[in-house]
């Protein structure tokens, strides 16, 4: 047995194949098999492979009788692949030469069932340039020390990990035993496979190596990927979790990351979406029907869902497309304000009544925002401040935004929305005895107590 199958689906690939191939045989790691399934293609494509294959007999060649499409070629490799992990990359990209050789000494030191690496698309005039991609301490402690699960990534953290199988090795027996297969869709047929098998697996890690380690080709060539990218693909892949997660009875551990990948999916469908009737109609489907039926399959999870997700699903369900809802929705702190900004409103008070000062940190758009909030609840701080120099002695919402250090040494409380702004001020604070509070923070605390 191979250690890895390597299964790449071809169709007219001609053009690149030949470097993309070489990419796979100068690997570090050597004990693999290289499926290519040739999908009836009518340019040089199995020519090159057979060439190829003369040299090094680790390359197997499997034709399609009919042109099928990527998801029943891969679908065909897998199926034939002899190999104990699996890798599937495109015919028209480049790669690490420590792919292979990294990715399957992390799946069997941590006995994963998946490993992702970091995958990045690229112009292909840079194809061959070495890029990294720096992993922070907290994300390496995260996720490259210890296998987790999605249950236990945030929504952010979830977001992250991609749609497509091409940034992961599998184990096998994982996705035999988990029934994974390719969705047969026009386009978007690997994201049911890709967020299924993240859903499904018990131990995920992340590849600690800051590298780039596959190089996805942007270009105009014909290929073997459809350039049909039908919304309602992406529409059928969804309701395809959905329906899964209910019958495999996994829906209550995978409600909050499925629906929030969906809402978060239809909407980014509608701002990029280059055929305007086409976006009309999806719209319209997922008003009349769609959403409905997705949210049908986790009904009794639907309130708990993320409260920005609920508000784009049901803008879905109450808004026609002609109003262009999608181009003009509240942020997402903008979103939690009005739905939970009373714990906020409440601290605050209860800190004022103490004679405490407290300071709005970082007038972005959401520091912008909270101030509005207040003077809309007739809540006065003592100030706002900001690091940047630009924004400093400026007015917003009634305050003259400051230089930090002076009026902070003034303060009981900085108040800072969200992660990045919060380690800023708390940098910048450390040696003070100002608490600074990520008002996110004290947003999703359950009953309003820091």
């Amino acid at each position: 047995m191979r250690s890895i199958s390597v299964i790449m689906p071809l169709y007219n690939a001609g053009k690149f194949l030949a470097e993309a191939l070489q990419s796979v045989l100068n690997q570090t790691g050597k004990d693999f098999e290289l499926i290519c399934i040739n999908d009836c293609s009518t340019d040089d494509t199995r020519k090159i492979l057979c060439d190829f294959q003369e040299r090094d007999k680790r390359i197997r060649i499997l034709d399609n009788e009919y042109h099928l499409g990527a998801a029943p070629s891969r679908n065909k490799g897998l199926n034939a692949a002899e190999g104990k992990y699996i890798l599937f990359l495109d015919g028209d990209d480049i790669f690490e030469e420590e792919l292979l050789e990294k990715t399957s000494k992390t799946i069997e030191k941590y006995q994963a069932d998946i490993v992702i690496f970091e995958y990045m698309h690229t112009p292909s005039d840079e194809i061959n340039k070495k890029r990294v991609k720096e992993h922070s301490a907290d994300y390496v402690e995260k996720f490259c020390r210890t296998p987790f699960s999605v249950c236990d990534c945030t929504l952010v953290d979830f977001s992250n990990w991609s749609s497509s199988p091409c940034d992961k090795l599998f184990r096998k027996s994982f996705l035999r035993d988990n029934y994974l297969e390719f969705q047969d869709l026009p386009s978007f047929n690997d994201v049911y496979f890709a967020k299924m098998a993240l859903f499904c697996a018990g131990k995920i890690i992340c590849l600690d190596d800051d590298r780039v380690m596959v190089y996805a080709r942007d270009h105009d060539e014909p290929s073997r990927i459809s350039r049909d990218r039908n919304p309602m693909c992406a529409y059928y892949a969804i309701e395809k979790l959905a329906k899964e997660l209910k019958e495999r009875n996994m829906m209550e551990k995978c409600f909050i990351h499925l629906y929030h990948f969906m809402a978060n999916t239809f909407w980014s469908l509608l701002i990029y979406g280059k055929d305007g009737k086409r976006s009309k109609d999806f719209c319209q489907f997922l008003h009349d029907k769609g959403i409905a039926d997705c949210i049908a399959y986790g009904k009794e999870f639907y309130d708990r869902i993320e409260i920005y997700d609920k508000y784009i699903i049901e803008n879905f369900q109450n808004k026609a497309y002609d109003s262009r809802w999608f181009e003009h929705m509240d942020t997402y702190f903008e979103c939690y304000l009005k739905h939970r900004g009373q714990i906020l409103r409440r601290f605050i008070n209860e800190k004022l009544q103490q004679d405490k000062k407290i300071i709005v940190w970082g007038i972005g758009k959401n520091g912008t925002s909270l101030l509005k909030y207040l003077n809309e609840h007739f809540i006065k701080v003592y100030a706002a401040v900001d690091t940047n120099e630009e924004k400093q002695g400026i007015t917003v919402c009634g305050y003259e935004v400051s230089e930090p250090h002076e009026i902070c040494a003034k303060a009981d409380y900085v108040l800072a929305v969200g992660k990045p702004v919060y380690l800023h001020a708390e940098k910048i604070m450390k040696d003070s005895n100002v608490r600074v509070i990520n008002v996110f923070d004290l947003l999703e605390e359950k009953d309003g107590i820091l």
